[in-house]
């Protein structure tokens, strides 16, 4: 039974490994049991998994601040603007890295399918643990 992208991500971060061998990407789509295509699917459709999950982890951590008692109106929507700022930048950067930086890193030789899409799920889902340990 596979796992499912959030289970396996916090799975894999709770054990405090991320090694090469153990990227939530590569659990989600192992390049030993998917080929071509089917691990091209795999990995857009986790990709996309991960990009929606940080999404509404995002919107939770939002909803979040309105919950934290004594703060004024004013400060909330302040903490808001700053965190949404925090998540455009991050966003900006997560692309860049693994768009333009990953798959130089990957070479030109990677059997482990699209370099992006592997980087786009183990960052989303470094940064989801992030946001949810940062706003519970």
């Amino acid at each position: 039974m596979r796992l499912t992208f959030l289970a396996a991500s916090l799975a894999l971060l709770a054990s405090g490994a991320l090694a090469e061998d153990v990227r939530p990407s590569r659990t989600l789509c192992d390049p030993t049991k998917f080929a071509g295509r089917e691990l091209a699917d795999c990995l857009r459709s986790n990709a996309d998994k991960s990009n929606s999950e940080l999404g509404a982890v995002f919107e939770a951590a939002i909803k979040s601040i309105d919950a934290r008692p004594g703060l004024l109106k004013s400060q909330k929507a302040r903490w808001h603007r700053s965190l949404a700022d925090s998540q455009a930048q991050w966003l900006n950067w997560r692309d860049t890295e693994c768009q333009d930086v990953a798959p130089f890193e990957a070479g030109m030789g990677a059997k482990g399918g699209d370099p992006g899409l592997t980087c786009i799920i183990d960052q989303d889902t470094r940064r989801i643990a992030d946001l949810k340990a940062r706003y519970p």
